[in-house]
């Protein structure tokens, strides 16, 4: 049987032609498609940090340990070290996303806040220079919302 190769020019001069799934899996159909670069990028943010290190199946490394920070307590570290496991993950497995800014923000420095945790970060899509920001609002239940 054979296959065609499309040109990467074809595929970005016609708008009609799906360049990923889109997240979260929850669209008419089978799947929600994405048509930009800009689109797939969030997608595949937001599938690299709601993936914990070690469910991936042969890619124990990927992924990030997020999910495993939000019962531990709220101390001076914990900052740093989800900026860190943020970063370290998009920088090895995403590398054409450029991180602007982590901003964190706890209970601790918001008593009104209604999350435990609320992180933002803000990128770069390298090629697109398009800059995004996506908010993760979590809490002792798990990742509630990401936006």
């Amino acid at each position: 049987m054979a296959y065609r190769v499309v040109e990467i020019n074809e595929i970005q001069n016609n708008s009609d032609v799906a360049i990923g799934v889109k997240f979260p899996f929850d669209g008419p159909g089978i799947f929600r498609k994405t048509f930009t670069t800009d689109d797939q990028a969030l997608t595949n943010i937001k599938s690299l940090l709601l993936t914990r290190k070690g469910e991936r199946y042969e890619q124990p490394n990927f992924g990030t340990d997020l999910l495993n920070v939000l019962f531990e307590p709220i101390t001076d570290g914990l900052k740093s070290f989800i900026e860190e496991t943020i970063s370290d993950s998009i920088n090895f497995w995403l590398p054409y996303i450029q991180i602007s800014s982590i901003d964190i923000v706890t209970f601790e420095d918001d008593p009104l806040m209604i999350h435990q945790i609320k992180i933002s970060l803000t990128f770069i899509v390298t090629k697109t220079n398009s800059e995004q920001t996506i908010t993760i609002f979590a809490s002792e239940d798990g990742i509630v919302r990401i936006e």
